[in-house]
């Protein structure tokens, strides 16, 4: 009976690396190798140490976009405040020339053109009429949000809070279909790709051997058989973040040179708001379409500038989401590097010590961490589970299917309870298509 609770105390603990990984972490010389990492003595899940690791990355990387922009920027912003004030003493000596220093009324005046100006009303083109509408409800709800068209009354501030919940709601919907027909798509093509390929290699002089593996942790792809049929395989999400990433980079800068030729600006202006404008985070410094165009119909470049954010827009939110992947995956390696075993109430996470696969996982209830094996009493003294087990041939194979069927059972039990982020949205959408479930 000690020898069952101590081995399955290891086996729930191991189990928690995930579905893909039980195989490995089920088979006996993985439970008598078991050890405690640091996280698992710092009580943090798997989940939780990749939240504190992406923490810890973008408050680092924060600090670092900090420092850089201000070495961009701080001066520039600093010689071109002070020529703007010296103009603008100059024209207020100008317009003040003639009157009193009491009755000058020069900065109302520039408080009333910056107003006129932020608000759009001194641009030339309506805001409101029937195609400024269409542009201002498609920044609503896609939340670009250029700002050069921004509701004046108070009915309609209140009416567009409405109107963007429910518009972004289905918005985001929107680019999570967007996104599964997209990878759906690609992952299509790279099987047919595949399938072509093996079908060649089989047909070469020489009748080659074709090695397919499941589950190729390398590439993070699995592969069937070579009998044709392919249910199991999944595209590496390197491959599609590779596709992906290059259509967005071809659409960029397509994208950059139509701007930069119809409403002549340099090409790194229009690059500069072609991204700003595909990631919807719309500064509102540069904006399409707000002057009268000459070289190109007005009429077909409203209907190309729509097309191109909207394209923009949900293949930037496709990459978005395949990167994070490619990011989590990063993260996982991390925690696999950070996972060493630390001696007992200590919170040193560096110190060399042997891995173990589970270093994110919280050591299960009436885990023994001060022991460094499996061990059980044993006649004179103590013998560990690996000699007992060769010691005891016949029942070591049924001893590792109950095992096996154990935690099976409870992983089972605990994906019908856990609700996580990779489940849900589109990380889920990607987690089903590439068959990465942590």
């Amino acid at each position: 009976m000690a020898i069952t609770q101590t081995v399955m105390h290891k086996l729930q603990f191991a189990r928690g690396i995930g579905q893909r990984e039980m195989l490995r972490a089920n088979t006996l010389p993985s439970i008598t190798r078991a050890k405690v990492g640091c996280f698992a003595r710092l009580r943090i899940y798997e989940e939780n140490a990749r939240f504190v690791l992406i923490c810890i990355i973008l408050i680092v990387y924060l600090a670092f976009g900090a420092i850089l922009f201000h070495w961009l920027e701080w001066e520039n912003e600093v010689d071109e405040r002070i020529a703007i004030d010296n103009r603008m003493a100059d024209y207020q000596k100008v317009y003040c020339k003639h009157k009193p220093l009491n009755e000058c009324d020069f900065e109302e005046m520039v408080r009333f053109i910056s107003d006129g100006a932020t608000s759009g009303l001194l641009n030339s083109r309506s805001r409101f009429d029937h195609l400024g509408s269409l542009f201002f409800s498609a920044t609503v709800i896609s939340t670009i949000g250029f700002g050069t068209s921004t509701p004046r009354t108070h009915l309609g501030r209140f009416i567009t809070i409405v109107y963007g919940v429910v518009g972004c709601t289905c918005c985001v919907l929107f680019f999570n279909l967007f996104l599964e027909r997209l990878v759906t798509g690609m992952s299509y093509i790279l099987r047919s790709l595949r399938e072509r390929k093996i079908r060649y290699r089989l047909k070469e002089s020489g009748n080659k051997p074709v090695t397919l593996l499941l589950n190729n942790e390398d590439f993070n792809e699995s592969s069937s058989s070579c009998g044709g049929h392919m249910d199991n395989w999944r595209p590496s999400v390197y491959k599609v973040f590779f596709i992906l990433f290059s259509m967005c980079l071809v659409l960029i800068t397509a994208s950059a040179g139509i701007y930069s030729v119809v409403e002549n600006w340099n090409y790194i202006d229009s690059l500069y708001f072609c991204f700003i404008s595909f990631a919807t985070i719309g500064f509102g410094d540069y904006v399409s379409n707000q002057q009268d165009v000459t070289r190109m119909s007005p009429d077909l470049y409203r209907f190309v500038n729509f097309c191109l954010l909207t394209l923009g827009a949900c293949f930037f939110y496709c990459l978005s989401n395949v990167s994070s992947i490619v990011v989590r995956q990063l993260l996982n390696w991390m925690i696999k590097k950070m996972d060493v075993k630390v001696e007992d109430r200590s919170f040193l996470c560096f110190k060399k010590k042997r891995r173990y696969m589970g270093l994110g996982l919280r050591p299960p209830k009436g885990y023994d961490m001060t022991s460094e094996r499996s061990s059980v009493d044993y006649a004179d003294g103590l013998l560990s589970l690996k000699e007992f087990l060769m010691n005891n041939q016949s029942s070591m194979i049924m001893l590792q299917k109950q095992l096996i069927k154990s935690a099976m059972k409870n992983v089972v039990e605990n994906e019908e309870q856990k609700i996580s982020a990779t489940r849900v949205g589109p990380m889920g959408i990607l987690d089903e298509a590439f068959g990465d479930e942590p």
